[in-house]
């Protein structure tokens, strides 16, 4: 029969979020009304309320590209808790300069990578930020990581200037690094993150329809290249380090990606499996980015980096939710109880069958922790969860490690009332 993957999610706790939200959040309220939702009395009130992972991108495009950042407030605005029109934008030439006067005005907007072509930004407040930092030491405590200055931090990832991968990184260095620990000279921060990523994705799609002329596109590979170059020396410096402190304990903070090309550097340097003999961690959230590794890579991530199982905190999230799924050691990510996970059939109009407690199809949640927007979403994720419980022993759903993005899927990702729900967002942003 349907059911809802979320045993752990108060209906009375949902209602009283949505009453208070729906006089926050203008978007919530219109879709609640166009909807008849005046209450959330069963998990299936929650469902047309959900908001599609695609809202958060929801912009004309046109805004970004003729520098109308007054709408882009409004836009922003009209999926947030607290208001942003009054986001003084005079002077702004860009999205970094966008995002740097909303964090002035207290709107910690993220933004994602664009890597999947149009960037979203989402409205988050030092709530927000505050509870999704203490959600990771608590998940690394709950490992056997209480925070303690007694290893080596070693953030593999290059500064990119975005104020929340800064706050994040000083956050583990100031809970686990020693004060005689490793010091990685770090090159500066290279200038408007936001705006190469936006070019990136704009010459991207030129390339492939063809627009693009040769000397942009040589000269875009030429600025790439040296991106790369700088990431490959600043993973050779760390890779020296970490030979030098071989026996030492080392906290690596990175992606698998860019795991297994520290990997591949100690390899070159003449590092062999077992020849790190320190008790090492490493923590990881987030897939391949697109990037095609061997089939083994973690294994051999863990090898060479000398990582028990008990030592790594590998985990599920997403941007749009504040808190997140560790994995255990049976191999499934835990659900924690300020998450109501929902598995929906793939349009994410209704729940998927459930069989045997176990249920395939699309991930959704509401995550009771976030402040700055709406806390139900729609994930461009395909999953299988048990709703029953884990082989580890642990209660509550769990989601196995089987996630595709349906935009990998020859149907690509297609959820119904997304284009309903963006069409209330234009509304505000041509109001």
């Amino acid at each position: 029969m349907p059911m809802a993957a979320g045993q752990q999610g108060d209906v009375g706790e949902l209602d009283a979020r949505f009453q208070e939200r729906r006089k926050q959040v203008p978007v919530l309220a219109q879709r609640a009304e166009a909807e008849g939702v005046t209450a959330i009395r069963s998990y299936e009130d929650m469902v047309p309320l959900l908001f599609p992972h695609t809202t958060y991108k929801s912009y004309p495009e046109s805004l970004v590209a003729k520098g109308r950042w007054a709408q882009m407030n409004r836009w922003l605005d009209s999926l947030s808790t607290y208001r942003v029109e009054g986001v003084d934008v005079s002077g702004v030439e860009d999205v970094d300069g966008w995002i740097a006067r909303l964090e002035a005005a207290g709107h910690l907007a993220s933004s994602s990578s664009g890597t999947s072509g149009k960037n979203s930004f989402l409205n988050k407040t030092a709530r927000d930020r505050d509870v999704s930092l203490r959600n990771f030491v608590d998940c690394l405590a709950a490992l056997g990581m209480p925070p303690e200055r007694t290893w080596h931090v070693l953030p593999l990832g290059p500064p990119t200037g975005v104020t929340s991968h800064r706050v994040f990184r000083d956050m583990v260095v100031d809970a686990y690094h020693r004060p005689d620990g490793i010091a990685v000279a770090e090159t500066a921060a290279p200038e408007g993150h936001h705006r190469y990523m936006a070019r990136l994705t704009a010459m991207r799609r030129a390339m492939a329809d063809g627009t693009a002329r040769p000397d942009e596109v040589a000269a875009f590979e030429e600025e790439a290249a040296r991106r790369q170059a700088e990431v490959t020396e600043r993973l050779g410096r760390i890779a020296d380090q970490v030979i030098a402190h071989r026996t030492e304990r080392m906290f690596f903070t990175t992606t698998f990606p860019l795991a297994f090309r520290l990997c591949e550097a100690l390899a070159e340097r003449g590092l062999a499996e077992g020849d790190l003999t320190g008790a090492n961690a490493l923590t990881s959230g987030g897939g391949l980015k697109g990037l095609a590794l061997p089939p083994d890579h973690r294994s051999r991530i863990s090898r060479t980096l000398n990582v028990a199982p008990e030592r790594l905190l590998h985990y599920y999230s997403m941007q749009e939710l504040n808190v997140r799924m560790p994995k255990c050691p049976e191999g499934r990510y835990h659900v924690p109880p300020q998450l109501t996970l929902f598995v929906l059939d793939r349009d994410g109009e209704s729940f998927a069958e459930a069989s045997d407690g176990q249920a395939e199809g699309r991930a959704a949640f509401f995550d009771t922790t976030v402040d700055g927007r709406w806390g139900g979403t729609i994930s461009g994720d395909r999953i299988r969860a048990d709703l029953t419980g884990c082989p580890c022993g642990r209660p509550g759903p769990t989601v196995f490690d089987e996630i595709t993005r349906y935009s990998d899927l020859p149907d690509g990702d297609k959820i119904t009332c997304a284009g309903t729900i963006d069409a209330y967002v234009r509304g505000f942003v041509d109001a």
